[in-house]
């Protein structure tokens, strides 16, 4: 089956489940993640194109260095980007529910500094 008609038959099934209920549709976690990098502005771009009002996106914000809210689906940047390309001596380690992870962390990075950073598949 081609992908846009896979796209058109998941556009139109959202479009008829949503008409049945007055509760806002959540949308997948990460926007139209199925199609796009998870968390991706395209994820959440299409994801409101596509959606009905009052539709809901869910975002697993992490924080900055300089305190700023970026949605990303994982703890460690790495895990869903290409943030070893870009700054591959930045990699941290920090205790993370008792074990010590290694990998590149947002709150080690402003939001300057992620500017270019991209959302990979997972």
């Amino acid at each position: 089956m081609r992908a846009s008609t896979v796209l058109l038959c998941s556009v139109v099934l959202i479009q008829l489940f949503a008409a049945q209920s007055d509760a806002p549709l959540v949308i997948a976690r990460g926007g139209f993640s199925g199609l796009f990098p998870d968390s991706s502005i395209d994820a959440y771009s299409f994801a409101m194109q596509t959606s009905v009002a009052g539709a809901v996106l869910w975002c697993d914000v992490q924080l900055t260095k300089d305190g700023r809210g970026v949605c990303f689906p994982d703890l460690k940047l790495n895990n869903a980007s290409n943030i070893g390309d870009l700054f591959p001596n930045r990699q941290k380690s920090y205790p993370v529910n008792g074990v010590t992870t290694q990998g590149w962390f947002t709150i080690d990075f402003s939001l300057r500094d992620l500017n270019n950073v991209s959302c990979k598949y997972l």
